[in-house]
């Protein structure tokens, strides 16, 4: 067989960030695998009982364990087996954590462009994901750290604060400023101060961080320019105004 048509079964774990219809009984999941990084997948979607059972398996974020074969120099691979390699406990039940988990997906999902092993990376989704789905204090606060966080493997991390409590953060360039940079790309001081509180805070102190509906929002909007400005194609998040007003 000529090496281009070369097909393998690999087992690998991964996590759900999005599916699309292909046709009436199949769709296309992006999965993050552990293995292979992000791919594209066809999976049989029908009225069946395995269908049935593989479209709930394919919720965003779900961790699954898959047998998946994998088609060189192919954008489009065909998953073979699938289960649920840890179940969630409220993350899918939880109307508040099913919100915050479909705008952690959405962010994933456009954010996320790696298509080779990061296992840094995989490995803070799932800590994360594991965090959320038990965490009782701070929870309406999860999703700012984790924009904060993932931007530590995504490869624009702000860095620390040496400009004093007046500084403005410079979206564009990552840095706090001690006078309004000369450009409109940076929070006020008060969006900066969220934003440097942020950059230091682990998911075990947000029950202690205390913000109110409209500062959250604001927290939102400044880290999703953020995003735009680091990331290709980030434009277009929406999930995030249905998860003001989950959260209020």
């Amino acid at each position: 067989m000529p090496p281009y048509l070369c097909v393998m079964l690999h087992s690998t774990r991964g996590i759900v960030f999005h599916t699309i219809p292909y046709s009436d009984s199949r769709i296309i999941a992006r999965i993050f695998t552990e293995k292979f990084g992000l791919r594209s997948y066809i999976v049989s979607s029908s009225r069946s009982k395995t269908g049935k059972v593989r479209s709930r398996l394919l919720q965003p974020l779900t961790h699954l364990d898959l047998v998946v074969q994998q088609r060189e120099k192919n954008t489009l691979h065909t998953l073979k087996e699938l289960s649920c390699h840890e179940p969630y406990r409220h993350l899918h039940e939880d109307i508040v954590k099913t919100s915050l988990a479909l705008f952690v997906a959405e962010v994933l999902h456009k954010a996320v462009k790696e298509e080779e092993p990061d296992q840094p990376l995989y490995d803070f989704i799932c800590s994360s994901l594991q965090v959320l789905d038990v965490m009782h204090d701070g929870t309406a606060n999860f999703h700012l750290a984790f924009l904060m966080q993932l931007t530590r493997y995504l490869g624009f991390y702000p860095q620390s604060n040496e400009a004093g409590p007046q500084s403005f953060f410079d979206l564009r360039d990552g840095v706090f400023r001690p006078a309004i940079p000369n450009h409109p790309l940076f929070a006020d001081v008060a969006e900066s101060r969220m934003l440097e509180l942020l950059r230091d805070i682990s998911f075990a102190d947000l029950g202690g961080l205390k913000l109110n509906a409209e500062q959250r929002r604001q927290i939102v909007v400044c880290m999703l320019r953020y995003y735009e400005l680091h990331v290709s194609n980030m434009q277009g998040i929406h999930s995030h105004e249905v998860l003001s007003v989950v959260l209020g």
